[in-house]
Parts: structure tokens; sequence; C-alpha cells
């Protein structure tokens, strides 16, 4: 039995409102727990500026860390979210104030509650397999952060 086109289009509906979910609950609201419902057991986040993490319990922990160096951080999707197969591809915007821990860096070193705001955007590739978000590789203005955080002088200055 093969596919239809009606088929395909609801697993592509579907895997958009997964993606738009796991935003919303996981990046936005901070909360660790969706990660059961919505991930696989060897889920893959790998952020160039907060390198990978794999397996349910390292992405909680990957929030968890995310929420204590920015409580009321949060992200939206920016755009219409493309789907392909098993890929849905996401434009986000991440916001918020660095009220937490130090946080380590290449560049130096935030320190702690350093009190800096930061805004950026970023395109997000998700990979969903029987309903649940086995990997999510992203890139973001991670140049306009480190900036923003005190890290690299703006050019010009």
């Amino acid at each position: 039995m093969t596919d239809t086109p009606q088929d395909s289009k609801t697993v592509l509906q579907q895997n958009k409102e997964i993606v738009a979910r796991w935003v919303s609950e996981y990046w936005d609201a901070g909360d660790p727990s969706v990660v059961d419902e919505l991930a696989t057991e060897d889920i893959r986040v790998h952020y160039p500026l907060g390198g990978e993490s794999r397996g349910r319990e390292a992405v909680k922990n990957r929030i968890i860390g995310f929420k204590e160096m920015f409580p009321e951080g949060g992200f939206d999707i920016t755009d219409e979210l493309i789907a392909e197969g098993d890929r849905v591809a996401a434009c986000y915007e991440g916001a918020g104030t660095h009220t937490g821990p130090s946080w380590e860096l290449p560049m130096g070193t935030v320190p702690e509650s350093s009190g800096r705001s930061v805004s950026y955007t970023g395109i997000a590739v998700y990979r969903v397999h029987d309903g649940k978000i086995a990997s999510e590789y992203g890139e973001g203005d991670y140049l306009g952060m480190v900036q923003q955080l005190g890290l690299i002088d703006p050019p010009g200055e």
C-alpha cells in the first residue's frame, strides 16, 4: 500500500504541529517534561554555540540550564514552517535577559547575573520520526548575541 497525496499532506501537517508545539513548550516555556512526550529516546539537539545534547536527559538538562541563565527568555517561530519528507524547517527569534549563573563561552565568560539583554534570529531543521522529534540542528546570529553580551565589540568600536 502506498501513501496517497492526502496521507502525505496529513503527515507533513502533523510534523509541523509537533515542531510548533516543541518550540512553544520546550524552547519558549522551558518545560523539560515535554521531552518525554515529543522526543525520541536518542534525540540529538545541536547548535554551534551550545554544542550537542544527545538523549532525553541531556536535552532536558539543556533547557533547564538555559532557563537558569535566562529565566524569562523565550523563542517564537517567526515564519511559516516548511515540511518535506521527515524534515521541518523553522525560522525563530530568541530573546532574554541574562540574570542567572555565569556562562563560559569560547570567546569569554558572561559574568553571573550580567543583566545583559539579547535578541537574535536563527533557523532550525528538525527530523520527525514516528511522531517524535529525533533531531534538531540549528544556526543563529551568535556573533550578534555575543556582541550583545559584551564579549566581542561590534564593528567600528
